[in-house]
């Protein structure tokens, strides 16, 4: 059956909001993850990305550890960092808060896990070029958060600000690997991730491996308890540069904030984790 131009224009972009198909909606909750094209236009990417740059470049203090290498140590230096991270930035920078893609990543998240849909936290991240040491290792979100939360059902999108591929270090997920719960992660340096962040998950050859390559203004969406990671940046020259934002129930967040635990680097740990769950 062919679509009319007047039934395509009911979803996609439609101002504050990106409505999607009833189709990425069931491909969400099968697979774990939908990838999602021109939710951000050339025009509206402009003004985030002054502000994404600050960040990259080292020019906003006070972050602690929610500035760091998210593919090695918290005490590597700048001028080396592979995979520049910073969480937060709306608390660093509240000119962030309440932008268009956080209203449209709100409208999609709220088709996918509900109506009280909250923003839980936010991250920039960008690979370098020529650092093929840029990974972000295989792993579950929830193995990174508190256990005890209430409907746990995450919407994290990302957003490109380059074109991502193989090369520069997209996406990689495993479709469907939400339905066999948390697995066994182990911090990547050290016993208790004091020397950094990162924890990781193995991965077999029964796990399919799919690749999410995007342009400049996609998004993809995945869950908490999809497998996912991304290769290094073996581009000479392209970074890949990243926005992501995250959603879960008015409940969850609540109850996060509600133990001290925000999503910082710097939280001092006072709940239970999942690294019960883990494996060193």
């Amino acid at each position: 059956m062919k679509v009319s131009a007047k039934m395509a224009q009911q979803f996609g972009r439609q101002g504050d909001e990106y409505i999607l198909t009833p189709e990425e909606i069931a491909q969400f909750h099968r697979d774990g993850y939908i990838t999602l094209c021109s939710v951000m236009t050339e025009d509206e990417l402009a003004p985030l990305e002054t502000e994404f740059e600050r960040f990259i470049r080292g020019e906003v203090g006070g972050m602690g550890k929610d500035f760091c290498d998210m593919s090695g140590p918290y005490d590597r230096a700048f001028e080396n960092f592979s995979l520049v991270n910073a969480v937060l930035p709306r608390h660093y920078d509240p000119r962030l808060r309440d932008n268009l893609y956080e209203r449209r990543a709100a409208s999609i998240s709220r088709q996918l896990i509900g109506e009280t849909a909250t923003l839980d936290y936010d991250q920039f991240l960008a690979k370098r070029p020529a650092k093929p040491d840029a990974v972000f290792t295989m792993h579950q979100d929830l193995g990174y958060w508190p256990t005890g939360t209430p409907e746990p059902l995450t919407a994290t999108c990302s957003l490109a600000l380059d074109d991502a591929d193989p090369e520069n270090g997209c996406l990689k997920v495993v479709p469907g690997s939400q339905k066999q719960g948390l697995r066994p992660h182990r911090p990547l340096m050290g016993e208790d991730r004091s020397d950094s962040h990162i924890l990781s998950v193995e991965i077999t050859d029964a796990d399919p491996v799919v690749e999410l390559p995007l342009k400049r203004g996609d998004i993809t969406v995945h869950d908490e308890l999809i497998v996912h990671g991304s290769g290094g940046n073996t581009s000479p020259d392209r970074w890949r540069r990243t926005y992501i934002v995250a959603f879960r129930s008015k409940a969850c967040v609540d109850f996060e904030r509600s133990i001290g635990f925000t999503h910082s680097h710097n939280d001092t740990i006072a709940w239970e984790t999942h690294l019960a769950a883990l494996t060193a």
